[in-house]
């Protein structure tokens, strides 16, 4: 069963990017399905680590629930949409992440599990920059004039590929290179080059933030990113013609959708006032509207209220302090890999501005990846509970012990060599 359950995680780490669109509400991710598949194989042996699940998740779980009550409270009842994407999608996603930490073992399985996710990022990225420069229709992968990847939305794609970006830029210098030679240049451009055609305002928000932190540790690797951007842009001028610069001003700036936004917000505040402390309800907005808020903590405020803004606030503050934990007890050679997942975790933060980004899967994935470097990092926490999943946690943990009683035997030949009466001669 344990090949079962690692090819399942594989499986849901290659079809991280992908979804299919049935039209109205309803999508389709593969990556669901391998959840399942991983969920069964690993049965009754999927444990807690409380250094990898907090309160805080508990907490997240429970205002999910509770402002489900909310709603049925308010409105008499509560919404299909609110139900099965909300609720239960949120318990998919807090499954996605016990299974996701589960997996990581060791150092190699965290660099394997995140190569995979790049080459897979990487792959669908070129195959969508080939559908927008050739005119090919290729499904999903151009939503007007933008590029959206399978992921339908191109905000959330945006918001992909600057995750991978961070991941590759900030272990591209030092440490373990996730990507060598000369597929690292191509990444560096082809995700360079998809994020502007995204034209995704909120995933650039996310990418300042990366590059502000680049400037503070590594200014030098500024270069490698500007250069990779300058031929993004070169290649779409050869290709467009610079006619095309009018239409990347129009795309970039789209007044009306600033305009929806700004209404949206307003409706938002009109309801935050009307009940700030449980909120409105899960998916009341939706339900009044028709439309979504394209603001995270917006939406939380909204529909959850104030005790709900608060734990999503602990729950996000609650990953950069393991980050940072890790950070500190991880020797050099993990450390950029460590500052990459920090990185990614904010870029998304920031995305989560201009979109509803907490069910966006890969964030998750990430966020897995930055508490699993906590169990590897830091073995001496007291109180944790150890992993007892067949054949890949259990022979770790066999290992770790074994490694931890020829340690303490080196400690004790050595105090005993240090105790015993030396004799010096003249």
């Amino acid at each position: 069963m344990s090949k079962l359950f690692l090819f399942a995680v594989m499986g849901y780490i290659i079809f991280l990017p992908t979804q299919f669109d049935f039209g109205g509400a309803f999508r389709l991710a593969p990556s669901d399905l391998f959840l399942m598949l991983g969920l069964f194989a690993a049965g009754f042996h999927l444990k807690l680590d409380r250094r990898q699940f907090s309160s805080w998740h508990w907490g997240m779980l429970f205002i999910f629930v509770l402002a489900s009550f909310v709603s049925i409270w308010r409105n008499g009842f509560i919404t299909q949409y609110a139900l099965l994407q909300k609720d239960i999608g949120f318990i998919l996603l807090l499954l996605t992440y016990i299974m996701l930490t589960q997996a990581v073992d060791s150092w190699d399985r965290l660099y394997k599990m995140l190569r995979v996710f790049l080459l897979s990022v990487l792959w669908l990225n070129a195959v969508a920059l080939f559908a927008f420069f050739s005119g090919v229709k290729v499904p999903f992968m151009v939503q007007d004039g933008r590029l959206s990847g399978m992921l339908i939305d191109p905000n959330a794609y945006g918001g992909l590929l600057v995750t991978a970006f961070a991941i590759h830029i900030m272990t591209s210098g030092s440490g373990v290179k996730l990507l060598r030679g000369w597929v690292s240049i191509v990444a560096t451009i082809t995700l360079s080059g998809g994020i502007m055609m995204t034209f995704s305002r909120s995933s650039w928000i996310g990418l300042i933030l990366v590059l502000l932190t680049l400037l503070l540790s590594n200014p030098s690797r500024l270069i490698k990113i500007g250069m990779g951007f300058i031929a993004a842009f070169v290649a779409l001028l050869l290709y467009k013609g610079t006619a095309y610069l009018d239409v990347l001003g129009s795309m970039s700036s789209r007044p009306s959708q600033i305009q929806s936004r700004l209404d949206i917000i307003g409706k938002a505040l009109d309801w935050i006032a009307q009940s700030p402390l449980l909120g409105i309800g899960l998916g009341s907005y939706n339900y009044e509207l028709r439309i979504i808020i394209h603001n995270t903590p917006l939406w939380f405020m909204t529909e959850f209220g104030l005790v709900g803004l608060l734990v999503y606030g602990g729950f996000m503050v609650w990953f950069f302090i393991v980050g940072i934990r890790s950070y500190r007890a991880a020797d050099a050679i993990h450390r950029p890999v460590i500052l990459a997942l920090l990185l990614s975790h904010a870029a998304m933060i920031g995305l989560s501005m201009g979109i509803e980004a907490l069910f966006q899967r890969y964030w998750w994935f990430m966020m897995a990846m930055n508490a699993a470097c906590i169990k590897l990092t830091d073995s001496k926490l007291k109180g944790e509970i150890r992993y007892q999943t067949q054949g890949i946690e259990r022979s770790t943990g066999r290992r770790q012990r074994q490694q931890t009683q020829e340690n303490r035997e080196t400690e004790q030949a050595q105090q005993t060599q240090q105790a015993e009466p030396r004799e010096y001669s003249i």
